[in-house]
C-alpha cells in the first residue's frame, strides 16, 4: 500500500470522525479543518516533486552495498556531448547507467547502440520527455513508455524494466503507468544540480561531500558542466577506492540474496 493510499484513508478516516462529531453536535473548529486541508495538500505537493518521498509507489533511490558501488546516472541523452562523456567512461574504465529518450535514441542511432556497445545499462525516460508528461492519461503515458521500451529492445535484445521520471516527479497516473508495465522506478540520492551550476564545481563538491556506498547520483550528459565534474569525480572516485556499477547488475544481485 502506498503512502497516498495511507494519507487518504488517515484523511477519510479524520473527515469522518469530524462529521461523526458534528452529528453528536459536538463543537467542530473549522479553523481547525481548513488547516489540515492546506497541510494535505503542501504533503502531496512534496510527495509529487519529491523523488525520494516514495509517496506514490516505490522508487529506488539507493542501493546499498558493502563493495564501495556507486552508481552514475545520466538523464535526457543520448545527445551530442553524450560521445565525449562516453570517452570519459571508457578512458577511466567506468560503467554508468543512461536513463534515455526515446525521441533521442531515434535521431541517434549511432550513439544509442554505442551505449549497449560499451557495457552501459539504458533505462527508459520517457519518449519526448515533455513538461506535460506527469498530466497525461494513463493510457497516453503507458504508450510513451512502451514506444521507448521497443526502441531500447531493438537495441540490446532485452525488454527494459526500469522507468526513471521525467523531473522526478510522480503521481498516482505515472504510478499506475509504471505497475501496468510490471516496470521498476528509479529515483537518486544525490541530485547534483548540474544543470543549473554556473561553472561545475558547486555540483562537484556536493557529490563529493554526500557520496557514500549505494548513491545514485543524478547527472545529465547534456550539461554544460558535465565534462568538467567528470573529470573531478571519476579520479575522485578511484583515489577512494569506489567502482562504479550498473543499476541492473545490483539489484539482480539483491534480488538472488
Amino acid at each position: 500500500m502506498s503512502k497516498f493510499t495511507i494519507t487518504n484513508i488517515a484523511i477519510a478516516l479524520l473527515a469522518l470522525l469530524s462529521f461523526v462529531l458534528g452529528v453528536l453536535e459536538f463543537a467542530c473548529d473549522w479553523h481547525v479543518m481548513i488547516i489540515g486541508i492546506v497541510i494535505y495538500m503542501c504533503v502531496l505537493i512534496c510527495g509529487v516533486v519529491n523523488v525520494r518521498w516514495q509517496f506514490f509507489m516505490p522508487i529506488i533511490c539507493e542501493i546499498p552495498n558493502s563493495e564501495k558501488e556507486i552508481f552514475l546516472s545520466f538523464d535526457d541523452g543520448p545527445q551530442e556531448q553524450s560521445e565525449a562523456v562516453l570517452n570519459l567512461l571508457k578512458k577511466h574504465n567506468m560503467k554508468a547507467n543512461f536513463f534515455c529518450i526515446g525521441k533521442h535514441l531515434e535521431e541517434n542511432p549511432r550513439l544509442a547502440q554505442r551505449l549497449f556497445n560499451d557495457g552501459h545499462f539504458v533505462g527508459n525516460h520517457t519518449y519526448l520527455h515533455e513538461v506535460k508528461f506527469p498530466a497525461k492519461s494513463v493510457k497516453n503515458m503507458i504508450a510513451e513508455l512502451e514506444k521507448t521500451n521497443e526502441l531500447i529492445e531493438r537495441l540490446s535484445g532485452s525488454k527494459p524494466e526500469y522507468f526513471r521520471p521525467p523531473f522526478g516527479v510522480s503521481n498516482p497516473n505515472i504510478a499506475k503507468a509504471v505497475t501496468s508495465l510490471n516496470m521498476k522506478c528509479i529515483g537518486w540520492t544525490i541530485r547534483s544540480f548540474d544543470t543549473s551550476d554556473f561553472k561545475g564545481s558547486k555540483a562537484l563538491q556536493k557529490i563529493k561531500k554526500e557520496l557514500k556506498s549505494g548513491d545514485i547520483v543524478l547527472l545529465h550528459d547534456h550539461s554544460p558542466h558535465v565534462l568538467t565534474i567528470l573529470e573531478g569525480l571519476l579520479p575522485f572516485l578511484k583515489e577512494n577506492n569506489y567502482k562504479t556499477q550498473r543499476i541492473d547488475k545490483a539489484l539482480s544481485v539483491n534480488e538472488k540474496c
